[in-house]
C-alpha cells in the first residue's frame, strides 16, 4: 500500500479519474446541509459537529457527531476541563434526531455527561467500546440513557440522515468513520485515525468500505489533520512492544506503566510482556481500573486473572515482581502516577533502582505538565522512559501526511475539510491536499464560529457566524467561571491583590475611621509600610471628593479602585486585582 502510493506517476494517474464516474446527490433546490463545528476545528480537543439539514431554510434536522473535552492551558486558573458551547442548540433541541460518536477517547465522549442533561433524551449511539466507556461516564454521573453500541455493519437513522461505520486504526479499538446520506449528497467525517496494517487487536482499516464510498462520490470530507507535518506513514503500534521489553530486562525494581486510560491494546500488550517476564500486575488509578474491567467483560482485553494482585498487596511482593498500570500520563494533579512522584501515595514509593514509562506524548497545553512529573520521578533517581529520549516508546494514533493523502485519494471528495487540529496544521493539511490536485477554494477552512452551508448546484459558503465562548468546569461548576472571573484570577496570580476596607457609619453614610489595606501577592507589607500608607491617604482623597451622605456605594468603590489603581502602578509598575469593601457599622 505504501509503495504504491509513493510512486508519483501512479498517483498522479489516480488524481486525473478522481472525481471520474461520480455522481453527487444534491437533492432539491430547497434543500440545504449545515456544518457547525463547536469544537475541534482549530483546536485538537473538545470535539463537536452539528450537521443541520434545512429544507427551504427551515431546520427540520440535526445530526451530533462527537462530545468531548478539552484541557485548560496554563492561564485558565483552576479551571478542571473545558466543554463545547452548545448555547446555538438550546432552542433548537427538538430538532436534534441523534449524537454518533467516533470513539472512545475523552476529547470526543468526555463533555457527555456535562452536556446531555441539556439536550433532552437524544437517542446516542457509537461502535461497541466507545459506547460501553461513554456510559460509564453517564453511570458515573447517575445518567440513566445509555448509548447504544452498533456494529460496523450497522446503520443509523436520524431525520434525514444515514449514518454508517467504517473501521478505522487509531490508538484505541473500535474507533469509526462515518459516512453520512443527505439529500444534498455524502459527508464524510474522517476523525482520528492511520493507516496500521498491523494494529495490536488485529483489526486492520477497512480499506474497501472506503474505496467504495469514494466511488460513489462524496460531497465533503472533514478529516483528521494533527499529524500533517509529518512525513511519511505514521509506524505500527507493535514497534513499541521491543521497547517495554527492552526496559523490563533492565529495570531491577518495579516498573511503573502509564499511558491514555482508553488506550486497552498497548496496556494489554504491556500486560503480556511483563507477565512474560514472571511479574504481576496491579492497576492504580480509578479510570484504567474502569475501561480494564469493561475492556475484559467485553473481551478487548484478555489475561489471567492470577497475574493480577491487589495494590494493598504489593507490600508482601518483591519490588522486581511488580509491574503497575498506573493512570496519570498527562501529570494530571489528582493522578496515581502524580501521587507516587511528590512522595505522596499511601502504598507506593519510588527508589532508585525503579523504572518508570510514559507510554505517551503530552496532549498540547499539558507539556509543562508532564515535564515537571518527570523531573519530579528523576529526583528519586528512578529510570524514566519517555518519548523524548526513546523514539519507539510511544506511537501516534493519528496519521502522518502519507496517510492523509492516502484516505483524500481514496475517498476523492468533492470539498475537504480538515479538523482536530490547530491552525498550523490546517494550513499544512491545505498544502497537502494541493499536491493532490485540489486547488485552495476546495479546501475549507472557516474561521471560529463561521457555519458553512451545502447546497444543489452551489460551491459551499459561509451563510452565518456564531459566537463561542469557552466553558469551563471548575470543581461542580459548569460555566460559572466566565472570562471576568479567570481574567481576575489571572491577575491575582501574576499581580496580586490587594482589599481596601473602609469602615463607614450606617446612619450618617461618613467614613468612620481610616481605611485598611490588605494585600496578597502583591508586596510585603512589612516592607512597603509607606507604600502602604500613602495609599491609605489616596483612598481618603477619592473619598472626600464626595460631599454630604453617600448612596451609591458602587459608585465609591469605582472611583476607589480606579484612584489607587493608577498610585500603585504609578509607584510599582503593577496593577493588582483591587477589591473595596464597604463596611457599614
Amino acid at each position: 500500500m505504501k509503495k504504491m502510493y509513493l510512486h508519483n506517476q501512479a498517483r498522479n494517474a489516480a488524481l486525473k479519474t478522481v472525481f471520474e464516474g461520480k455522481s453527487f446527490n444534491s437533492g432539491t433546490g430547497k434543500d440545504t446541509v449545515r456544518i457547525i463545528p463547536l469544537g475541534g476545528s482549530g483546536n485538537v480537543t473538545k470535539n463537536m459537529y452539528l450537521y443541520e439539514y434545512r429544507y427551504d431554510g427551515k431546520i427540520k434536522d440535526i445530526l451530533i457527531v462527537d462530545c468531548g473535552i478539552g484541557f485548560p492551558d496554563e492561564e485558565m486558573f483552576g479551571v478542571d476541563l473545558v466543554i463545547p458551547d452548545i448555547k446555538y442548540l438550546m432552542d433548537k433541541r427538538d430538532k436534534i434526531r441523534g449524537i454518533v460518536f467516533t470513539h472512545g477517547h475523552d476529547d470526543h465522549i468526555g463533555g457527555l455527561p456535562y452536556i446531555y442533561p441539556r439536550l433532552g433524551k437524544v437517542p446516542m449511539y457509537a461502535p461497541t467500546l466507545a459506547a460501553a466507556f461513554a456510559n460509564l461516564k453517564l453511570k458515573e454521573t447517575s445518567i440513566h440513557e445509555r448509548v447504544r453500541p452498533m456494529r460496523f455493519d450497522s446503520r443509523v437513522e436520524a431525520g434525514v440522515f444515514t449514518v454508517s461505520f467504517v473501521r478505522v486504526t487509531h490508538s484505541v479499538p473500535d474507533t469509526s468513520h462515518l459516512i453520512i446520506d443527505t439529500p444534498v449528497g455524502i459527508f464524510y467525517h474522517g476523525s482520528d485515525f492511520k493507516f496500521d496494517p498491523t494494529p495490536l487487536d488485529d483489526k486492520p482499516s477497512e480499506i474497501d468500505k472506503i474505496n467504495a464510498v469514494g466511488k460513489k462520490g462524496v460531497l465533503c470530507m472533514l478529516s483528521d489533520c494533527l499529524g500533517s507535518e509529518r512525513p511519511g506513514f505514521t509506524p505500527s503500534e507493535q514497534i513499541i512492544g521491543e521497547t517495554i521489553e527492552k526496559e523490563l530486562r533492565l529495570s531491577h525494581g518495579k516498573v511503573l506503566f502509564t499511558t491514555q486510560s482508553s488506550n486497552i491494546s498497548r496496556i494489554q500488550l504491556a500486560i503480556e510482556l511483563a507477565q512474560k517476564h514472571g511479574r504481576k500486575i496491579a492497576f492504580l488509578g480509578r479510570s484504567i481500573d474502569k475501561n480494564v474491567e469493561e475492556s475484559v467483560k467485553l473481551g478487548y482485553m484478555r489475561f489471567p486473572r492470577e497475574v493480577i494482585i491487589n495494590d494493598r498487596d504489593l507490600r508482601r511482593l518483591p519490588a522486581n515482581k511488580q509491574f503497575l498500570v498506573v493512570a496519570g500520563a498527562q501529570g494530571q494533579p489528582t493522578s496515581n502516577l502524580f501521587r507516587i512522584a511528590n512522595d505522596a501515595h499511601k502504598i507506593v514509593k519510588l527508589t532508585d533502582a525503579d523504572t518508570v514509562i510514559l507510554s505517551a506524548d503530552p496532549i498540547p497545553g499539558r507539556e509543562n505538565d508532564v515535564n515537571k512529573l518527570i523531573d519530579q520521578i528523576y529526583r528519586h533517581g528512578a529510570r524514566v522512559s519517555y518519548s523524548d529520549i526513546m523514539e519507539d516508546l510511544h506511537v501516534s494514533g493519528h496519521g502522518s501526511s502519507g496517510d492523509m493523502m492516502l484516505l483524500l485519494s481514496a475517498v476523492g471528495p468533492k470539498y475537504v475539510m480538515p479538523i482536530g487540529g490547530t491552525y498550523k496544521h490546517l494550513m499544512q493539511y491545505r498544502r497537502l491536499a494541493a499536491d493532490l490536485g485540489y486547488e485552495k477554494r476546495s479546501v475549507l477552512i472557516p474561521e471560529d464560529g463561521e457555519v458553512l452551508e451545502f447546497s444543489k448546484h452551489a460551491a459551499p459558503r459561509v451563510v452565518d457566524h456564531i459566537t463561542l465562548d469557552q466553558i469551563m468546569i471548575d470543581g461542580l461548576g459548569i460555566g460559572d467561571v466566565g472570562n471576568v472571573v479567570l481574567k481576575d484570577r489571572q491577575t491575582i496570580a501574576h499581580e496580586g491583590i490587594v482589599v481596601v476596607v473602609v469602615p463607614v457609619n450606617h446612619s450618617s453614610g461618613h467614613m468612620m475611621s481610616a481605611p485598611q489595606i490588605i494585600t496578597r501577592g502583591f508586596v510585603y507589607a512589612r516592607e512597603a509600610r509607606n507604600l502602604l500608607s500613602h495609599a491609605g491617604d489616596v483612598v481618603e482623597r477619592a473619598l472626600t471628593l464626595r460631599k454630604g451622605k453617600i448612596a451609591d456605594w458602587q459608585m465609591v468603590k469605582k472611583r476607589i479602585a480606579e484612584s489607587l489603581g493608577e498610585y500603585l502602578l504609578k509607584e510599582t509598575g503593577r496593577s493588582p486585582l483591587i477589591v473595596p469593601v464597604v463596611l457599614e457599622v
